[in-house]
């Protein structure tokens, strides 16, 4: 098949264009060729003269895109804003270990009456605003937030 972006010859049973990533086709003329019969076995003849293998068939590699699951910028700050002191943002954003600690500090709060809720709520905050200018920017995966 010929891509119609590039013109690159692409394997017939090729996805993408192995050039551009380009999906869209056109038949590719097929080449004639005949191939040479195998000769036949005759007296005295070697038998690995006699024998021809198949052809044999190169892999086709073909570049696929990948689909990023991205986490969205604009939720993350809003769970940051309403549900920070129980570290749903950071259980959002895959950071499974600092949204337990926010977590335990919450729940710790009833014990302490309060004490750690202060401390808490100066770092849930200083997060907001890291999330909302872009000091946290990617998520536990390594993938970009998008906005």
């Amino acid at each position: 098949m010929v891509c119609t972006q590039c013109g690159t010859n692409n394997q017939s049973n090729a996805v993408f264009c192995t050039h551009c990533g380009n999906m869209d086709f056109q038949p590719a003329a097929t080449p004639q060729y005949s191939p040479t019969p195998p000769p036949q076995y005759q007296p005295g003849m070697n038998l690995q003269a006699a024998y021809q293998p198949p052809p044999q068939t190169q892999p086709v590699y073909v570049q696929v895109p990948v689909l990023i699951n991205s986490k969205s910028k604009i939720a993350a700050a809003l769970l940051a804003f309403f549900l920070g002191g129980l570290g749903i943002h950071r259980f959002y954003l895959g950071y499974t270990g600092l949204g337990i600690a926010q977590l335990s500090l919450f729940l710790a709060g009833f014990i302490t009456c309060g004490a750690t809720w202060v401390a808490l709520g100066i770092w849930v905050f200083i997060e907001f605003i890291m999330i909302l200018v872009g000091g946290i920017s990617k998520d536990a995966a390594g993938n970009p937030l998008s906005n």
